[in-house]
């Protein structure tokens, strides 16, 4: 799915569902859409994160605050400034599965 700046979307991480407002053009640090990120404004709880594509369930609205500013320089930092953070803390799931406290598998003894 892709989004524009300004657009209100919907986003769920299997757990939560939330509307978030997208505050920037999508950055691409591997070549799967799936890894593609937009830095946004989460308006249940007012805070700003990353949404990733794989994350968005629709657009609520196309153009729903266009002029919705955040003045960081954060948002000014080259590409290769992204991609390297990408590099060091990306979460792969497939990589390192998720164990949750129910697990009854108990490998070390």
């Amino acid at each position: 799915m892709k989004a524009d700046k300004g657009d209100l979307v919907l986003i769920s991480n299997g757990i939560k569902t939330t509307t978030c407002i997208i505050l920037t053009q999508s950055y691409r640090v591997t070549s799967e859409v799936d890894n593609d990120f937009y830095y946004s404004y989460c308006l249940e709880d007012g805070l700003y994160g990353l949404v990733y594509n794989r994350e968005m369930i629709s657009i609520v609205s196309n153009q729903f605050a266009p002029d919705f500013e955040f003045e960081s320089e954060l948002f000014d930092t080259h590409y290769s400034y992204y991609a390297d953070l990408y590099d060091r803390f990306a979460y792969f799931p497939q990589i390192f599965p998720y164990f949750s406290d129910d697990d009854d598998t108990d490998d070390v003894k």
